[in-house]
């Protein structure tokens, strides 16, 4: 059996992966253009906006204390997480089912080090996910 600290490290290591994972999404596509340092506005603008659309929702509870208001907490990891784990889905139908897997995995385990409740983590998507759908459609042909 894993200890508490062995499993943090896992936790730790799961957005770096999902950004990996993105990346090689992006540098397969580049491949083949002669431009193959910069990223594709297709990817960026919508990552950056999303990844900004979570912090800012992050912003907006901590001054509103929405969350607190029914006693949970915005999980500020999990929206990372949905940021890349809806880029893959996008851009690799095949990776969809091991993407979304992943995501059920990460919450069950941030559920089982405490950092956050099932509570916290699915209301944070169920915020975000029709946020992340209108800035993907507003930025691409989905």
């Amino acid at each position: 059996m894993l200890t508490f600290e062995q499993w943090a490290i896992i936790a730790d290591i799961y957005t770096p992966l999902l950004i990996l994972a993105s990346a090689s999404i992006v540098w397969r596509e580049r491949q083949g253009s002669g431009c193959w340092l910069l990223p594709s506005a297709k990817h960026l603008i919508p990552i950056v906006l999303t990844l900004v659309a979570s912090f800012a929702s992050s912003l907006v509870d901590l001054l509103l204390g929405i969350w607190p208001s029914f006693d949970s907490d915005y999980s500020t990891h999990t929206a990372v997480a949905l940021v890349f784990v809806v880029h893959i889905c996008l851009y690799r139908p095949g990776w969809r089912f091991a993407a979304i897997l992943s995501l059920a995995a990460y919450l069950q385990l941030m559920n089982h080090q405490d950092y956050h409740t099932y509570l916290d983590m699915i209301t944070t998507i169920a915020f975000l996910l029709p946020l992340f759908w209108l800035i993907w459609k507003s930025k691409t042909s989905l």
